[in-house]
């Protein structure tokens, strides 16, 4: 991949960028004053998709259609280019490109006469937003969105750019300028775009994120060059990675908890509290409502980009319930339960599921919902209590947007408890008084691998922190997402337009969800949909048994079509191991895998995760820290895991005590079962399963390994030590090589 982009680059660098700039130089924009256009088409090509974005879009005027064959087909035709957009309905600057740039007449005009429009939603197009957005990093140097694209006919990328004012400004030449210069040298030289394109075409063919190939030796850990090189990258002063901006990295800090508290490193974990408590404590979460806007535009956690995004919370919410289980502090417990009930209050949907996203603007101003005046505070709480919510909520010199206030605790992450205590009342005022206000839109598009990431996190809860009416979430919304035939999971769903699309992360969260679910309500109807979800997984999305997984589906007819024009034009089957904002699909997959074969399923789940291992064990060893989901699973071969057997009933005071002291321990590799006093002997389907005997009629559990187990207990005392000393254990253990 990395070689890839150098030469995408330095052929941009040279041939084509020198082009451009040539031409932005030697060109003048004409800029003509247009009467107002006509009304969009009456046949509105984006009005029922299951895309909100795309709705969103949909009465335009400019004549936008959504990534398909109609639309390729006729740009071939008309022998026009393609103008590509890709962006997503809570993205700010998406929100600033449609309002500035293409409501502009001149604007539409020069796109709808010469270049097909076309529109993607990132979220419900992944496979198309990874794909292009590698590409713009090699021709542009930096991705993001709205992202922009110019194509040919045949689909190849000849210019890429993202947020783009109409008429420009001294560093770029705005959207007027760009549009020009290409359909005029579209027109008046268009076998040097086409022989651009040819060179592009062949530079790209091998666009595909595939691990180097070779089994690693994994003789020294993996997870501990991770863990250096993360940590070499902390902000010690005010947590996080790097000077700013600062993203979540939920995955990360996951990570590295698991490995503090794996290797009893207290400055490793005191490093990533320090995090979780300047996160908690800034302007990057919502200190009224409980969930975390997207990133921090600056070092100090301050300054927030405002959308809300679904999977950063359950990721967050996951994060911070480990981070309890491990330090035992109530804040962090505190904090996972404010996103959970935010989540709930904001996202969950009448119809079943949980929306995608909460805008970042409202009438038409970034963070306008969550920002203050002094007035208005005033005006709610009352002059006296107004004047001491500021003092503990607002910096005035540096948590400013616009001149309106974001609200922080001014103290820092040590005051967290304190004045979340102090003034709880008033925020529960401010909060009653922001929801009279204009609202953010939500995304109502229910994603199925966002939804599994949060069942999880739901689940995870209920574990944790007791609370049963988290587990009720879980099973429901699991329930509605677990399709009757493993073989229709589709990627989203809007209303009731559900997209035919679905992708590897669709299956492998979902499975993961399942799994985690068995392990809280222990129905063994959970195990069963997980086997056939994966069985149908490893048939659509693996080429050849013991590799990594492709993105897309096998034979997927997005990624190769035809054209008399050109010959084959495909967009490669990816294989994408490296995580960007959550563990990767492969990462998920590889640990379901290892987790149902220490149930007992079939013995190929255990070879093909192992095998996996082995097949990426060289890109695990060169390039740890993009990897740290993958690392996670190091801990589940069978090698190193544990199975624990709690015989009872699932709802006695006995089997729930025992319970307590598996929840409330963060150890790693381990499953975890209930059986009744009554179950069979042998249980053909999941051999964990098989019946063991109560010790005195009382709740009885089994620390086993390779279903080999030692002696059995039957008080949460005894059971405690044994937990204690696997977690002494896990400290010694080292990855194993290669396939077995």
């Amino acid at each position: 991949m990395q070689r890839v982009v150098i030469q995408v680059t330095q052929f941009f660098s040279s041939r084509v960028a020198w082009q451009f700039c040539l031409f932005a130089f030697l060109i003048m924009a004409i800029a003509v004053q247009l009467p107002a256009s006509a009304r969009a088409q009456s046949v509105k090509p984006l009005a029922g998709s299951s895309s909100s974005y795309l709705r969103q879009h949909a009465d335009d005027p400019i004549k936008w259609q959504p990534w398909g064959e109609t639309a390729f087909k006729r740009a071939r035709e008309e022998k026009k280019l393609i103008f590509l957009s890709i962006g997503y309905t809570s993205c700010h600057w998406c929100h600033r490109m449609a309002r500035d740039t293409f409501s502009d007449q001149r604007v539409i005009k020069v796109l709808n006469e010469n270049f097909v429009m076309v529109l993607i939603d990132r979220e419900e197009r992944p496979d198309l937003d990874d794909y292009f957005m590698d590409i713009m990093e090699g021709m542009a140097g930096h991705s993001g969105w709205p992202a922009n694209f110019v194509l040919t006919p045949q689909r190849v990328p000849v210019f890429a750019v993202g947020y783009l004012t109409s008429e420009g400004d001294g560093s770029n030449p705005g959207l007027l300028y760009v549009t020009k210069v290409f359909s005029e040298m579209w027109a008046q030289n268009r076998n040097s775009i086409e022989a651009d394109a040819a060179v592009i075409r062949d530079q790209l063919a091998n666009l595909s994120v595939a691990p180097q190939k070779g089994a690693g030796s994994l003789s020294s850990d993996p997870r501990k060059k991770a863990t250096r090189l993360w940590r070499q990258s902390f902000d010690q002063e005010y947590g996080g990675f790097g000077m700013g901006p600062k993203f979540h990295l939920s995955n990360v800090l996951s990570f590295l908890l698991s490995e503090g508290a794996r290797s009893g490193d207290e400055a490793l974990l005191k490093s990533v509290y320090s995090t979780l408590d300047h996160m908690a404590a800034g302007g990057v979460r919502d200190q009224l409502g409980g969930a975390f806007h997207r990133y921090a535009v600056d070092r100090f956690w301050e300054i927030p980009h405002f959308e809300i995004m679904l999977s950063d919370n359950a990721l967050l919410a996951l994060l911070y319930l480990q981070a309890y289980q491990i330090s035992k502090k109530q804040r962090y417990a505190s904090i996972a339960r404010q996103i959970l009930d935010d989540l709930l209050e904001r996202f969950r949907l009448d119809g079943g599921g949980f929306a995608t996203a909460l805008d970042s603007d409202s009438e038409e101003k970034e963070g306008r919902f969550y920002t203050w005046t002094k007035e208005e505070i005033t005006a709610v709480l009352g002059e006296q209590d107004a004047k001491a919510f500021l003092n503990a909520y607002v910096d005035e010199k540096n948590g400013a947007v616009d001149g309106r206030l974001v609200l922080q605790i001014k103290e820092g992450p040590d005051a967290l408890e304190k004045v979340q205590q102090q003034f709880a009342g008033a925020r529960a005022k401010l909060k009653a008084a922001r929801a009279n206000r204009e609202k953010p839109r939500r995304d109502g598009k229910v994603l199925t691998s966002w939804n599994a990431l949060t069942i999880s996190a739901f689940v995870k809860a209920a574990r944790v922190l007791g609370e049963e009416r988290y587990l009720e979430v879980a099973q429901k919304e699991l329930a509605r997402l677990v399709p009757q035939d493993p073989e229709n999971l589709s990627h989203s769903r809007l209303g009731s337009v559900v997209t035919k699309a679905v992708f590897l992360d669709d299956y492998a969260y979902l499975i993961a969800a399942l799994i985690d679910l068995y392990e809280a309500d222990f129905d063994v109807t959970h195990l069963d949909n997980a086997r056939s979800l994966i069985k149908v997984m490893i048939k659509r999305f693996q080429t050849k048994p013991g590799t990594p997984f492709q993105f897309t589906p096998l034979g997927s007819s997005n990624q190769t079509s035809q054209s008399k024009d050109t010959g084959p034009l495909s967009i490669p089957a990816r294989v994408i191991v490296d995580e960007k904002n959550a563990p990767s699909g492969n990462a998920v997959a590889l640990i379901s895998l290892l987790r149902l074969a220490l149930y007992g399923a079939q013995g190929d789940f255990e070879h093909q995760a192992l095998g996996i291992l082995a097949d990426i064990g060289r890109h695990m060893e060169e390039n740890p820290t993009s990897l740290t989901g993958l690392l996670q699973g190091i801990s589940f071969q069978p090698s190193s895991a544990r199975e624990i057997v709690i015989v009872g009933n699932k709802s006695s005071p006995d089997t729930n005590a025992l319970l307590k002291e598996v929840y409330e321990r963060p150890i790693q590799g381990v499953v975890l079962a209930v059986i009744p006093p009554d179950a069979p002997s042998q249980n053909t389907r999941w051999p964990l399963l098989d019946g063991r005997p109560l010790i005195a009629g009382k709740a009885t559990a089994y620390v086993c390994k390779k279903r080999l187990c030692d002696l059995p207990v039957n008080t949460p005392e005894a059971l405690s030590k044994k937990l204690d000393a696997l977690l002494l254990e896990n400290k010694s253990i080292a990855p194993k090589t290669g396939a077995q």
